[in-house]
């Protein structure tokens, strides 16, 4: 075959996992414009061998279609279960007591995820000093694993699916555990996996930002740290010299061939070992597509020279591609393998471009990626990566690995290297605190794929001609930039928090964007001997997330109902991620010293503004009368008209409250009630819902939450009022996007009323 022609072959196969990845349309004409191009060469042979690639990935990308389906069950009714699961000790993942890991079915060889808890310090030990494969009768709950249950939420449920997992146990108890069986075949692999802990377990005790580098770098595992470590990375959008884009795999593998030269190897024996040895390697190294595409194209080069046959990096490329959507058929619809992949054949092709260009060229291939995953991009990236590029093979993997190898026998060097690696992530923080972070919201994907596609043809034009290309592309940038920060809609929008409560109010042309409350988990004590973990919020996945995905760089107003954490909790990350203007509580809360502690690590100034009935907001204050304790007696109720819909929102008031509103005004009526305090029994009383007649209800509830909510007695009074009641824990996040006085009402999942 042709020099590259391979490459072209191959390019209808992704085609073809777009067809089956949710977009059947886009794929097919991605098949078309595909296979016209090979048909342009002219190439029977190539011809042949695309039409048997789209042929035979068809029917792979069909069959577990129809696997998936059939395993397919309910994310939301659980079942109780008894089974044998088999797993590699290195699965094993903790977050302080509790740990997870991918397993399978012993009988059926269903892959799932499980999840358990430690029930003392000698039991984590001991699961952390787990060396052999191991096999595990557990008793516990299974349940299908849930989607996205907000918009532009990362989707678990997808992610799990293209990897053939459809399935999550959670432990209630452990009958037997013994060593897995094994056969003579899986002893190298068990070996490797077995490495790999060992591995895990040493980079697991090392200081500092070391720890961090060391797991991501050495075993392909994620520290818990990581994301406050490595935040100055993130928003600089750097993390492709991290593990998700396997550079470190490249500098690795070439770092031992120039060791075996230069100890005078024979170059027949240290090819083969390293071919050999390569698939050990990809167990050792984690496994991720990053990984996977670095072994895989130095493994096709590696095997081609064994046979004497010449494999350019286009075409090993377009292998480990093959191989790649063979195991993972939705891998193109991930961050990482689209960073790993495109940038990787981005080096390629513009590797005869001079290096300002070569960065341009990677900028702009990366940058749909980014913009599509994490919603912003710094202006200073593109001078972060010249200087972290080099950086990285000279000072960052250097460090890492000398600061990991000296632990055992002179750690003053691995705190030394930690030090280095730690004011390295502090410069890079600061780099990323400087003017220039854009939050430019989620394009929409046929965009970021024109974006793409139009970044190759600026490459293949003349370079006198690029400089007005580009002045185009950049010009497409503004034109989304501007339809995303300045909608024609808007809307309210009841967030899927678990057991809370947060509300956006976002008025057309973000005029006014507010929000009521944040949503949070309350914290309960935990034995002593429970590992310290990190402080994590679930806002930076759920509403903080969705605010990024539309742009949204700041709240003119933000409502905290009262001070219970499953309102306020995540309030800390809202105060560093972006900025408050004006904080407005239940008058006698901006008093109270347990929930301020919560605004000193504020990015910004914010201004307090307690408030009562009588009090000029943008929203109409129901509740309170008067100062008091911000508790749920002392709720804040708030009432306001969006898109020809009055909405009222009750916070945690209790059936009291409600009394002194309806007393107040016996002609009050809404549209749209969120129901008070989770849909319990302790509010919306019948008299309360018979004046208001509501035409909805809405309620904000985890699922299968300790306090039973929503109540039955809530429940029986909504139907008899004849009151449909929409609850984020069938429906996921609740939404009423308006223009003028006509909107329409969205759901995240399709959920069953529940009244």
């Amino acid at each position: 075959m042709a020099a590259n022609h391979w490459f072209l072959a191959c390019l209808p196969v992704a085609a073809i996992s777009v067809v089956f990845g949710g977009h059947p349309v886009a794929g097919v004409g991605l098949v078309v414009l595909m296979m016209g191009r090979v048909v342009a060469l002219r190439s029977r042979r190539t011809l042949l061998i695309a039409l048997l690639l789209v042929a035979v990935f068809s029917g792979i990308f069909a069959w577990r279609q129809g696997q998936l389906k059939h395993r397919q069950i309910s994310a939301f009714r659980p079942t109780n279960v008894s089974l044998a699961v088999t797993f590699q000790p290195d699965a094993l993942v903790f977050h302080g007591a509790g740990y997870y890991f991918v397993a399978r079915n012993h009988l059926t060889g269903e892959p799932l995820t499980v999840r358990g808890w430690a029930q003392s310090a000698a039991e984590l030990q001991r699961l952390k000093r787990l060396r052999q494969p191991q096999l595990w009768r557990v008793n516990g709950q299974q349940v299908g694993i849930l989607p996205a249950t907000n918009f532009n939420q990362f989707d678990a449920a997808s992610y799990w699916r293209h990897r053939g997992v459809t399935k999550s146990v959670k432990i209630v108890s452990i009958g037997q555990q013994r060593t897995a069986p094994s056969s003579p075949l899986q002893v190298v692999n068990n070996w490797w996996h077995r490495q790999r802990t060992r591995l895990i377990r040493y980079c697991d005790r090392l200081p500092g930002a070391l720890r961090v580098y060391a797991l991501g770098l050495l075993p392909g595992s994620r520290a818990a740290e990581a994301v406050q470590e490595l935040q100055g990375m993130q928003q600089l959008g750097l993390l492709h010299l991290f593990s998700i884009s396997g550079l470190h795999v490249a500098l690795l593998l070439t770092a031992v061939e120039w060791l075996c030269v230069h100890l005078r190897i024979q170059r027949e024996h240290w090819e083969w070992g390293l071919l050999l040895g390569l698939p050990g390697y990809f167990i050792l190294a984690g496994g991720g597509s990053g990984v996977l595409r670095a072994c895989l194209m130095r493994g096709i080069q590696l095997g081609g020279r064994k046979i004497r046959v010449r494999v350019s990096a286009l075409d090993a490329w377009a292998g480990a591609l093959v191989v790649g959507l063979w195991m993972n058929p939705g891998m193109l619809f991930e961050l990482g393998s689209q960073l790993s992949y495109g940038l990787s054949l981005g080096l390629i092709l513009l590797a005869q471009e001079s290096p300002w260009w070569q960065q341009i060229g990677l900028t702009l291939l990366g940058l749909p990626s980014l913009l599509n995953g994490i919603f912003q991009w710094h202006t200073l990236t593109i001078l972060a990566n010249v200087i972290l590029v080099p950086l990285f093979p000279l000072v960052m993997l250097p460090v890492t690995l000398i600061g990991a190898l000296c632990f055992s026998w002179l750690p003053i060097i691995s705190g030394w290297s930690a030090a280095i690696l730690g004011m390295l992530d502090g410069g890079l923080t600061r780099l990323a605190e400087l003017p220039g972070n854009v939050s430019f919201g989620k394009p929409w994907w046929w965009v970021c794929w024109l974006w793409v596609v139009l970044s190759w043809l600026l490459f293949s034009r003349p370079p006198a001609q690029r400089r007005r290309w580009l002045v185009g592309l950049l010009a497409s940038y503004g034109l989304m930039y501007g339809l995303i920060h300045f909608p024609l809609h808007g809307e309210v929008a009841y967030f899927d928090v678990g057991q809370g409560d947060s509300i956006l109010l976002r008025e057309p042309f973000n005029r006014r964007i507010a929000m009521i409350d944040t949503g949070g988990h309350l914290a309960f004590p935990q034995p002593k001997w429970v590992p310290v973990t990190p402080t994590t919020y679930a806002a930076t996945h759920t509403n903080l997330n969705y605010l990024r995905s539309l742009g949204i760089d700041h709240i003119d107003d933000l409502y905290l109902t009262h001070h219970d954490a499953d309102h306020i909790g995540d309030l800390p990350a809202f105060l560093q991620a972006i900025k408050v203007k004006r904080l407005l509580v239940p008058a006698g809360m901006e008093k109270e010293p347990g929930w301020q502690r919560l605004l000193a690590l504020s990015r910004f100034p914010v201004k307090i503004q307690p408030i009562t009935i009588a009090s000029q907001v943008p929203l109409r204050v129901r509740h309170p009368y008067e100062a008091a304790p911000a508790e749920n007696a002392n709720s804040l109720a708030l009432q306001g008209d969006f898109g020809g819909l009055n909405f009222l929102f009750m916070g945690d008031l209790d059936q009291a409250g409600e009394q002194k509103i309806i007393g107040d005004d016996p002609q009050l009526r809404t549209d749209v009630l969120k129901l008070g305090h989770h849909g319990s029994k302790t509010a919306s009383a019948p008299a309360f819902i018979e004046q208001l007649r509501p035409r909805w209800a809405i309620i904000s509830a985890g699922r299968e939450n300790r306090y039973g909510h929503p109540h039955a007695e809530t429940l029986a009074t909504l139907r008899a009022a004849k009151v449909p009641a929409v609850s984020t824990q069938t429906s996921g996040m609740i939404r009423y996007v308006y223009a003028g006085k006509h909107g329409v009402w969205q759901t995240k999942l399709k959920g069953e009323r529940d009244s």
